[in-house]
C-alpha cells in the first residue's frame, strides 16, 4: 500500500477557490499537495521543473485547454495519474480526456467524499506505476540529481 504523503500532487484550475478546497480536501486526508497553478502556462512550466505523481486538471482554462496539458503530461510522463476537473458532463470531452489517458474525473461542484473516492479509486487502480515514479523520484533525490 501507498503512503498518501509520498505522492506529489499538482492542482491546475483557474479558479482560486476551486484550487483552494481541493488543496484544503486532500491535505485533510493527508495527500501531498506539492504544488497549485492558475493557468495553462504555469502548469506547463511547473512541469518543466518536476513530475508529479497525480495531477487534478481542470477541463477548461482560459489560455491552454486541460486536454491540451493532458496531452503534454501523458507524452513527457504516461504514468502520472492525471483526474480531470470539470463541471460539465459533456460527453465528448469526457471521451476525448479518456483517450488522451485520462485516469479519472472530480466533478465541480466539490463534494468531499466523492472526490476523495475518486482519487482513492485512481490511487489503487495505478498503484504499481506510481510506485515506480515513487521510487524514481527517491533515487533521484538520494544520488542529488534533484
Amino acid at each position: 500500500m501507498l503512503d498518501r504523503r509520498d505522492l506529489g500532487i499538482l492542482i491546475v484550475d483557474d479558479n482560486d477557490i476551486s484550487r483552494s478546497m481541493l488543496r484544503h480536501i486532500l491535505n485533510s486526508e493527508a495527500f501531498n499537495v506539492i504544488g497549485e497553478a492558475s493557468s495553462g502556462v504555469i502548469a506547463l512550466d511547473w512541469l518543466e521543473k518536476t513530475i508529479p505523481e497525480i495531477v487534478c486538471l481542470d477541463v477548461m482554462m482560459p489560455d491552454i485547454s486541460g486536454l491540451e496539458i493532458l496531452e503534454h503530461i501523458k507524452s513527457v510522463s504516461p504514468e502520472t495519474v492525471v483526474l480531470m476537473v470539470t463541471g460539465s458532463n459533456n460527453r465528448d470531452t469526457v471521451v476525448k480526456a479518456i483517450k488522451a489517458g485520462a485516469n479519472g474525473f472530480i466533478v465541480k461542484p466539490f463534494n468531499p467524499a466523492t472526490l476523495l473516492q475518486s482519487m482513492h479509486y485512481a490511487v489503487n487502480k495505478s498503484q504499481k506505476q506510481l510506485k515506480t515514479m515513487i521510487d524514481r523520484r527517491k533515487a533521484w533525490k538520494n544520488s542529488g540529481l534533484i
